[in-house]
C-alpha cells in the first residue's frame, strides 16, 4: 500500500541536530569498522593455528555473525521498548570490547571454546555498526534516506581499509604480555570500540528515532503504535525482496571472503599481502556507498539490488578462475565482490526501511539483520568445510550461482515489490 503524501518535515535536512547526528554516526562507523577489521583479518589464521586444520576456520566468522544476529534481535527490542537508538548502539560497542578481551585470553590459553564465546560477543559490536545506517535513515527526510545510508556505510571505509594493515602491529603490541599476535589484535580492536561508543553517546542528541517522529508525523491511515504483526510485514513483497537480497549478499560475501585469507596463505602469501587483498575487498564494500545511494535515488531500489547481485556473481566466477599465486587477480576479484555487496546492501537497507511503517521499523530492521547474519553464520561454517572438501574454486562458483539466481528472482519481483511500499520513495 502507498501512503498519502507526507506533510512537510518540521526538522529539515541540514538542521544542526541532524548534522550532528549524521557526523556522530559517521565517526562511530569509522571507529567501529577499524576495531572490527583489526581483529577480523586474523580470525581464520587464529583458528587454524589453534586447531591445526583449516576445516573449522569458518566457525570463527560464524560465531561473529551469530553475535551480530543476537545483538540485532535484542537491541531492536530495546529500541522498540524505549523509542531510542542511542543506548542500543552504545551497548553494542561496549559488549564488543568485552569480546575482544575474551578472545585475547582465549588465544593466550589456547582455548577454542572460549574463543567462540569471545567472537560472539565481538560480533555484537558489528550490530551497532549495522544499526547505525538505520539511525541515519531515521534522521533524514524520505528523499535523502538512501543518500545518508550511503554516507554512513561509506564512512566505514577509513576504518575497514586501515584495519587489516594495523592488525599485525596491533597484535605485536601485546605479544610481550603473552597474548600473541592474533589475540592481541582483538584486544586492541575491542579498545577501539569504546571510542565508537563514546561518540554515539555524546553526539546522538536528540535520539534519531525522536528526529524520525518529527520528520514523519503519524499518518492516521497507518496502524497506531502497538505490537508489531511480523507475519503481516513479511507478507509484503517489498519486505521479502529486501530481506532476501540482504541475506543473499551477506551469504555470498561471507562464504567467499572468510576463506580467502587461508586460501592465500596456502599459496605462499604472507600476512601483509593478505591484508592488502582484504583491504581492497573492504574498500569495495564501503568506499562507493555514496554512489550506490545516489544510484538508488536515480534508478530505483530494485535495479541497484539486481546490479549488485550481478557483480557479486561475476566476482565469484573471477575468484574461482584466478590463479591464487596472482596477487593482482585475487585483489581484483575480492574488490568486485565488495563492490557488488555494497550496491546490494545500500539499496536493500533503503528498501526494507520504506517497506514498513515507523512503528514497525525497529522490529523489522532488527529481524532483517538477525535473519541476515544467522544465514551468514551457516555460510561461514559451510565455507570452511567447502574449502577443505572441494577447494576454493568450487566454493566461489557456488557463491556466484547463488548471486546470479537471486538477480533473476529480484527482477521478476520488481513490480510487486515497488507497489507494496508503505513509504513511496522519492526518485
Amino acid at each position: 500500500m502507498t501512503a498519502a503524501a507526507a506533510p512537510p518535515p518540521t526538522v529539515p535536512f541540514g538542521h544542526p541536530a541532524t548534522n550532528r547526528i549524521l557526523a556522530g554516526l559517521m565517526g562511530s562507523a569509522v571507529l567501529g569498522g577499524l576495531g572490527q577489521l583489526i581483529g577480523l583479518t586474523v580470525t581464520g589464521l587464529l583458528i587454524e593455528d589453534l586447531l591445526g586444520s583449516p576445516t573449522w576456520i569458518g566457525t570463527g566468522n560464524a560465531a561473529m555473525q551469530i553475535g551480530t544476529a543476537l545483538g540485532a534481535w535484542q537491541l531492536s527490542k530495546l529500541m522498540a521498548a524505549t523509542g531510542r537508538r542511542t543506548p542500543a548502539l552504545t551497548i553494542g560497542y561496549a559488549v564488543g570490547l568485552v569480546g575482544g578481551i575474551v578472545i585475547g585470553f582465549a588465544a593466550k590459553w589456547e582455548s577454542f571454546p572460549l574463543l567462540l564465546v569471545g567472537l560472539v560477543l565481538f560480533g555484537m559490536a558489528n550490530t551497532a555498526n549495522q544499526q547505525a545506517r538505520f539511525a541515519a535513515a531515521d534522521s533524514a527526510p524520505d528523499s535523502r534516506r538512501a543518500f545518508v545510508v550511503g554516507l554512513v556505510v561509506w564512512s566505514s571505509t577509513i576504518g575497514v581499509i586501515v584495519g587489516p594493515k594495523l592488525s599485525a602491529p596491533a597484535g605485536r603490541a601485546l605479544e610481550a604480555r603473552g597474548f600473541g599476535e592474533y589475540g592481541g589484535a582483538y584486544i586492541i580492536g575491542g579498545i577501539v570500540f569504546i571510542g565508537a561508543a563514546l561518540v554515539c553517546w555524546f553526539t546522538l542528541r536528540p535520539d534519531p528515532l525522536q528526529i524520525s517522529r518529527e520528520l514523519r508525523p503519524v499518518d492516521p491511515a497507518l496502524p497506531a503504535a502497538g505490537p508489531v504483526d511480523i507475519a503481516a510485514c513479511l507478507a509484503r513483497p517489498a519486505v521479502r525482496v529486501a530481506i532476501g537480497s540482504l541475506v543473499v549478499g551477506q551469504v555470498v560475501m561471507v562464504g567467499i571472503m572468510s576463506t580467502t585469507s587461508v586460501h592465500l596463505r596456502h599459496h605462499g602469501h604472507d600476512t601483509g599481502a593478505i591484508g592488502w587483498v582484504i583491504s581492497a575487498h573492504v574498500a569495495g564494500m564501503f568506499a562507493f556507498a555514496p554512489i550506490s545511494g545516489w544510484l538508488v535515488g536515480r534508478v530505483g531500489r530494485i535495479p541497484v539490488i539486481a546490479a549488485g547481485q550481478l557483480i557479486m556473481g561475476v566476482s565469484g566466477m573471477y575468484a574461482a578462475l584466478a590463479r591464487p599465486e596472482s596477487h593482482g587477480s585475487m585483489t581484483a576479484a575480492l574488490f568486485l565482490l565488495g563492490l557488488g555487496w555494497n550496491a546490494n546492501f545500500v539499496a536493500g537497507s533503503a528498501l526494507v526501511t520504506e517497506a514498513v511503517t515507523p512503528t514497525e521499523r525497529p522490529r523489522i530492521q532488527g529481524l532483517t539483520d538477525t535473519v541476515t547474519f544467522v544465514a551468514a553464520a551457516f555460510a561461514a561454517v559451510g565455507a570452511g568445510f567447502g574449502l577443505n572438501g572441494v577447494g576454493y574454486g568450487p566454493l566461489a562458483v557456488a557463491g556466484a550461482v547463488i548471486a546470479l539466481t537471486a538477480t533473476v528472482v529480484v527482477m521478476a519481483m520488481r513490480q510487486s515489490a515497488t507497489t507494496s511500499l508503505v513509504v513511496a520513495p522519492a526518485a
